[in-house]
């Protein structure tokens, strides 16, 4: 009885709620509701009438209780077993893409990789130049200094014109933020060998205050390392779609 009187009073709640919307939309004076003013109190009204007939409906018994999570837990099962086969049928379907565009990827990815080594071929033989002449024996800073300048210059044009270089389209979209960030690396590391040479020639040019030793010992330690990471991320982004680093750099 208590379940059929509470059911009775919400189903009369409902009525209300809908009448209500209908009354603001389009009064109803035949009913004594001729205003939205009035259908504002009938659907404040429904809500009220809706808590009390949840009140007056009994609580859900145990068994009720349990039957309800079993279905929850079904429902929700069955959500995430589709959700899991539907990714695999994507995840299968890119590998499968991948795996035909894999020849033009490797290609594309080499050629990169060369268009940014012959971009710093430049800076790569100044930088030889200026580590002959300081192997030399009783180097001059009369001989270092105007190579280190030349290398300062050349490194700095080179290294940004390394972050001009665009990663090609053969590259799908989701592996390309790997190729750009090596690209970036490429730049930054250029650029450091830059200011490593900048700092050699201060202290070439006379100022051998040890402030300025360090800086210009530091900057060439900062320029090597960055080299390394430059191979290193652009390694890291071929990796990470899937190529052969064996056939994307060969040298």
């Amino acid at each position: 009885m208590r379940e059929f009187l509470g059911g009775l009073i919400v189903l009369a709640a409902f009525a209300m709620f809908v009448l209500s919307i209908v009354v603001m939309v389009k009064p109803l004076k035949r009913l004594h509701l001729g205003s939205r003013k009035r259908g504002l109190l009938l659907l404040g009204a429904s809500f009220v009438v809706t808590i009390i007939g949840g009140m007056i409906l009994p609580p859900p018994t145990p068994e009720e209780v349990a039957v309800r999570a079993a279905d929850e837990a079904r429902e929700k099962a069955e959500r995430e077993t589709v959700q899991a086969a539907e990714k695999k049928a994507r995840d299968d379907a890119e590998a499968a893409a991948e795996a035909r565009l894999k020849p033009a990827m490797t290609e594309a990815a080499t050629g990169l990789w060369n268009r940014i080594n012959s971009t710093v071929a430049g800076c790569d033989a100044a930088s030889k130049a200026v580590s002959d002449a300081a192997g030399a024996r009783n180097p001059s800073p009369y001989v270092l200094y105007p190579l280190v300048q030349q290398a300062k210059t050349v490194c700095a044009s080179e290294g940004l014109e390394v972050s001009r270089i665009d990663v090609p389209d053969t590259i799908p979209a989701r592996h390309r933020d790997g190729f750009k960030e090596a690209i970036e690396t490429c730049s930054n590391a250029y650029l450091a060998k830059m200011s490593a040479f900048d700092s050699m020639a201060k202290v070439l040019d006379g100022n051998v205050r040890p402030s300025a030793v360090s800086d210009a010992q530091q900057n060439a330690e900062r320029a090597q390392a960055g080299i390394m990471l430059c191979g290193i991320r652009f390694m890291k982004a071929a990796s990470d779609a899937g190529l052969d680093l064996d056939e994307v750099i060969k040298d």
